[in-house]
């Protein structure tokens, strides 16, 4: 009796042990196959130079989501284009596009690099990754004190009048990282393009190195046509290697390319050594799941 017994208990800790066996087999291989399927690169651009740049005046009489781009911001757009192609080559690429005017014009501008080839390029409109919503109409004097109101209150939690916080951004991108994640998974271009704002890239990057809010508080926004380069090596991790400004001249619309490797904290963040190393030093790992 003991003995059947046993044999039956050995019996099914075999079967448990192969059971396991063979569900970390097939996680390991369903990894291995997902990492395959990752693009070579994700590079997030931010909108070239907008009117309400220029003139915050002008938000009193058009919407944030209309504003177009000013020359001086077509420019640095199709500058970022030449820039982006050069590092891209020959690569397939799918872009990935804020709805607001001056997104979609910054995008049309840099697929100029491509020449004819732009027009076989997939792209889509993805509202999530549109700026932080500032309210609708907006007033400059009545921003101008909300800004006051949000340095007391916390930059990442103040949610302006009718519009957004930062924590607000945060939500809709992680739900656009899974979809972001998803896509992945069903189309093989070898380079993702997003063409979207400074908080929404700022927050991206959060949710991808997982800062910490009074980190990301320190991130200094992208200059217009500003972008950033993550990497894959292959093992399912993608790391920041080059942030780029294509600097235009005001005035002559000269370019001067800027490239450095990290991404730029505010002064006051500078001078806490540990702090301004470790954005580069963390990875996104992207297996089943998006971080």
């Amino acid at each position: 009796m003991n003995l059947s017994r046993d044999v039956a208990l050995i019996a099914a800790s075999v079967a448990i042990t192969l059971l396991c066996v063979r569900i970390w087999t097939s996680r390991r291989c369903t990894r291995q196959r997902n990492r395959k399927r990752l693009p070579h690169r994700i590079i997030m651009v931010r909108h070239g130079q907008s009117e309400g740049n220029v003139n915050p005046d002008l938000y009193r009489d058009i919407p944030d989501n209309a504003m177009p781009l000013t020359d001086l911001g077509k420019s640095q757009a199709r500058a970022a284009g030449k820039e982006i192609k050069e590092i891209i080559g020959n690569e397939s690429v799918r872009c990935i596009v804020s709805p607001c005017t001056r997104t979609i014009e910054t995008f049309e501008e840099i697929m100029v690099a491509w020449g004819p080839d732009a027009a076989s390029i997939p792209w889509t409109e993805e509202p999530r990754i549109r700026e932080q919503d500032f309210g609708n109409f907006q007033n400059p004097e009545q921003i101008r004190e909300c800004k006051i109101q949000r340095k007391k209150f916390g930059g990442f939690f103040y949610r302006f009048p009718s519009g957004e916080s930062p924590a607000d951004v945060y939500d809709r991108i992680s739900s656009f990282l899974e979809s972001l994640h998803r896509m992945f998974m069903r189309k093989r271009e070898q380079n993702y393009i997003l063409v979207a704002h400074g908080v929404a890239i700022r927050i991206l990057l959060m949710r991808y190195f997982r800062y910490t809010i009074a980190e990301y508080e320190e991130v200094e926004n992208f200059h217009n046509g500003e972008f950033v380069v993550m990497e894959h090596n292959g093992d399912g991790v993608f790391r920041i290697t080059k942030v780029i400004h294509p600097h235009v001249d005001p005035k002559t619309f000269d370019v001067t390319v800027h490239e450095a490797t990290r991404v730029r904290l505010n002064g006051k963040s500078m001078r806490k050594s540990s702090l301004s190393l470790s954005y580069d030093n963390r990875n996104l790992c992207w297996d089943d799941n998006p971080m």
